[in-house]
């Protein structure tokens, strides 16, 4: 019989698929780096019931980016490493920006819905997390996924991804290959987070 160590870490694992909905097509399906000092305090915070909006360490929001990657002339793409090293080395390397305001802030785009799911007799639960970035996101997109180059902040073309607390804490972070959000793409976001005890 196994006995469940009552001392064993707690361990959390994330993946990410985006999608197109008109067409099914899966754009990204990929595993995510993890700011695991910042993911347990967020659970010790959420365990006390301190999840205040003032103080909210609960899952909120997605960041999405443009500075994950760089590419040649040749059309190599190399990838940084993901910034999940402690509190000092988090957030995006170059967020998108949302310009309906003035003067123009950090896109962040709000979880539309959160789905628990707790495997029977397993010692683990995901939370997914899913957003959809409709139509006309972000208002200044291009018309068409056409773009001329994956550096301009205006192109919208993300390479990185985040999620993000109530208080702005960074708790993910995953970067991959360049996808362009232009207003003819809907696109669906489905963010898992997989929590693992005892094991």
């Amino acid at each position: 019989m196994n006995i469940l160590n009552e001392k064993s870490t707690v361990n959390v694992e994330g993946h990410v698929i985006i999608r197109d909905t008109d067409s099914g097509e899966v754009l990204l399906d990929k595993h995510n780096a993890i700011n695991f000092h910042n993911f347990a305090f967020a659970v010790a915070k959420a365990m006390a019931n301190q999840t205040l909006a003032s103080d909210g360490y609960f899952i909120k929001k997605l960041a999405l980016g443009y500075g994950g990657t760089t590419i040649d002339v040749n059309g190599n793409i190399t990838y940084k490493d993901a910034k999940v090293d402690g509190t000092t080395n988090t957030g995006l390397y170059s967020p998108s920006k949302d310009n309906s305001v003035t003067p123009a802030v950090d896109l962040l785009v709000a979880v539309s819905e959160f789905i628990v799911s707790n495997a029977t007799n397993q010692p683990y639960s995901d939370l997914q997390c899913k957003t959809t970035l409709d139509y006309a996101f972000p208002t200044d997109a291009l018309t068409t996924d056409n773009a001329g180059d994956f550096d301009t902040e205006g192109n919208f073309v993300f390479d990185e991804i985040a999620l993000v607390t109530e208080a702005g804490t960074y708790l993910t972070h995953l970067i991959f290959h360049p996808i362009q959000k232009s207003k003819n793409r809907k696109l669906e976001i489905l963010y898992t987070i997989r929590i693992r005890a005892g094991v």
